[in-house]
This record gives structure tokens, C-alpha cells and sequence, in this order.
């Protein structure tokens, strides 16, 4: 009897689904899941590129207060075209680390203008099971690639690099980090970049 129940008991674990699959480590932990495109209204972003500036970036208004777990309706639903200058660039660690690429873009004619753009690393949780991984995984190694392997401490390209990047736009909390536009205001994730120069 104690053997039936055994195999009764396996043949009902065995044959449960497994729905929830877990995959990567733990990286970030503010706006995770919006940041990752993993958020439940991630449904809402429209796919449609918009071609936008850096300036244009910097001038819009930081929101009242910045949902965890759900995104704005506006500017973090809309996928944006950019191009800028690469001025410095670092894998992020320490507190606020999440392993992205934190990478300063500049206004072409006005270096002093700038804005942060972001790549996921695909090693993370949720970007491993985002819809949008291979897109993700891809423009991180094309950043690699055409500009070079971060680490942890900022770099500057040796030559003149301009880079054209096509995210979603996202607000994050402001904690000093280099290159910031004023309202937090940033691409994140970078779902694609090319070099244009």
C-alpha cells in the first residue's frame, strides 16, 4: 500500500505543469520589472518608433511619482529612435548595480547636452523571460561589438563613436548617476544600436 501511494504520489508531481519557470540571477531591484519588460503592462507600449533628440530628452518634465511595478502611460509607452555620441560608458555595480550598460550619449553639436541609455544583461532575472530578450541580448553585443566591453569603472571611446539606439523610454529614480537628463528621463532597455559615423 505504502509503495502505491508512493508511486501515486510521483505520477501527480510529475504530471503538475510547471508554469513559472524561473531563470538568471538577481540584479536590480527599482522599477525592476518595467525595466525588464516584464511588467503587466508591458502590452501597452506601442511599437512604432518615434525619431526623437537628445535636447528633446531633457526638456521633458519628471513625473509626479514613478509606479514600481506598472509604467507611465506616455513617454514609457513609446518606443524611441536617438542617435548621439558615445561619451563614457560602464557595466553598473555597486548598490544601485544591475549589470546593465550604463552608457552617456551627447547632443552631436552640443557634447554638454546628454542623456543615459541603458543594455539589459540577459544573465539577469526577468530579462531572461522577457519577450524582448533576443532583441536585448543582440544590442548588447553589437554595443560590444562597435564599442568595446565595459567594466566596472566609466571609459571613453579612443575615437569618435555615434551610435543610433531604438528603446523604450523610461523615468528612473535620480541617485547622481553620470550623465542623467534632469527629469531621470532615459532609453531602457536599448533594444537595438547601430553606428552611424
Amino acid at each position: 500500500m505504502k509503495r502505491i501511494f508512493s508511486l501515486l504520489f510521483l505520477l501527480v508531481v510529475f504530471s503538475i505543469p510547471i508554469y513559472a519557470q524561473q531563470c538568471g540571477v538577481h540584479c536590480g531591484t527599482e522599477r525592476w520589472k518595467v525595466k525588464t519588460l516584464t511588467d503587466s503592462t508591458v502590452g501597452n507600449i506601442d511599437p512604432d518608433e518615434v525619431v526623437k533628440t537628445i535636447n528633446w530628452f531633457r526638456t521633458r518634465t519628471r513625473p509626479n511619482s514613478l509606479p514600481n511595478n506598472t509604467r507611465l502611460i506616455g513617454i514609457e509607452t513609446m518606443t524611441f529612435k536617438v542617435r548621439g555620441k558615445v561619451i563614457a560608458y560602464k557595466r553598473e555595480g555597486g548598490v544601485h548595480g544591475d549589470r546593465d550598460f550604463h552608457v552617456v550619449l551627447a547632443q552631436v553639436n552640443n557634447l554638454s547636452k546628454t542623456m543615459v541609455v541603458e543594455f539589459a544583461d540577459p544573465e539577469c532575472a526577468n530579462v531572461c523571460s522577457s519577450t524582448f530578450l533576443s532583441q536585448m541580448q543582440q544590442a548588447r553585443q553589437d554595443f560590444i561589438d562597435n564599442v568595446g566591453q565595459p567594466t566596472g569603472s566609466f571609459k571613453e571611446p579612443d575615437e569618435d563613436i555615434v551610435i543610433e539606439v531604438i528603446g523604450i523610454g523610461f523615468f528612473d529614480r535620480l541617485h547622481g548617476q553620470r550623465g542623467m537628463a534632469p527629469s531621470g528621463i532615459e532609453i531602457h532597455p536599448v533594444l537595438s544600436m547601430r553606428v552611424v559615423n
